[in-house]
């Protein structure tokens, strides 16, 4: 959980411009009257994000998204971990019946 909340960090400024990037695209569609302040490129949303809002602009979301990714990570493991047991039950059980078949036949 630790490293993928880390991951999110360092590269949340890069899926927030290509977010920013979308919305434009999308606001384009919709309006005919879009003003073109900015390029459409990659470059051109971070500067906009820099002008705007600063270099927290950049990290806007980022507890929404620690949260969904965290949460997903726990719900994950504890997936596995139950699935996990259950094939090791399952075998348990397989194994012993295996072994109580091959006793009532020698009997």
């Amino acid at each position: 959980m630790l490293s993928k909340g880390i991951t999110t960090s360092v590269t949340y400024p890069a899926i927030r411009c290509k977010v920013m990037l979308l919305a434009a695209e999308s606001d384009d569609n919709q309006d005919e009257e879009v003003e073109l302040t900015t390029k459409k490129t990659t470059s051109g949303a971070m500067h906009a994000i820099w002008i705007r809002e600063g270099l927290l602009g950049f990290f806007k979301g980022l507890k929404a998204q620690i949260l969904k990714i965290v949460l997903s990570s726990v719900l994950l493991l504890m997936i596995k971990e139950k699935i996990s047991k259950t094939w090791v039950l399952l075998i348990a059980l397989r194994r012993y019946l295996f072994i109580a078949r091959a006793k009532i036949k020698s009997l």
